[in-house]
């Protein structure tokens, strides 16, 4: 019993000194210092998902098919935003004809509004999205946005993208109508 009772003992001394020596701080001339931490730079280049939107268009007296789809390409620049680094997007616009021909296709990037942009603003943003948003004088009209990839912020420049008859295009910025009184928000990257 003895015997039982002086192991008891040497265990529970040796678990009270282990429990001591693991609370113990790095001391320097009795000042407590904190570790270190340790920060690690980003390193990943990060993307946005992929999106495909299809739309249906009354035009020119007859029924149209609007496709956007978008990726990132890794042949295209990426740009760094906010200390992180994202590709760049591509947006392939394709629209059909009732009967299945091809009218206008044509792959968007966001170098097509470099010339309405800040020069600042076009380095640090990404092409977010292109979608059908209806008819305007005979022209097929998209809305587009370039802006920032990160899903959390809701910065952007929106575009109008206008297509001809004959299939030309051409952008202008475009201004958001949202009255006043409405809460309601408005968010460009959802379906895009």
């Amino acid at each position: 019993m003895r015997k039982m009772a002086g192991l008891v003992a040497l265990i529970l001394g040796a678990s009270m000194f282990v429990a001591c020596e693991k609370e113990k701080k790095h001391t320097v001339n009795n000042i407590i210092v904190p570790p270190r931490e340790v920060v690690t730079p980003d390193t990943i280049i990060h993307q946005m998902n992929g999106v495909e939107s299809s739309d249906q268009a009354e035009w020119l007296g007859s029924v149209y098919h609007v496709d956007t789809r978008r990726y990132t390409s890794d042949s295209l620049s990426y740009i760094t935003n906010n200390g992180r680094r994202y590709r760049n997007n591509i947006i392939n616009v394709v629209i059909r004809r009732k009967d299945g021909s091809v009218f206008f296709e044509r792959k968007f990037t966001k170098s097509a509004f470099e010339n309405l942009l800040d020069k600042d603003y076009y380095e640090k943003n990404v092409l977010l999205g292109l979608v059908y948003n209806g008819i305007d004088n005979d022209r097929l009209v998209l809305l587009g946005s370039v802006g920032n990839p990160d899903i959390l912020t809701e910065e952007f420049v929106p575009f109008n993208v206008y297509i001809t008859r004959m299939g030309e295009v051409s952008i202008e910025k475009a201004i958001l109508n949202v009255p006043e009184n409405d809460s309601t928000e408005v968010d460009l990257n959802e379906g895009v």
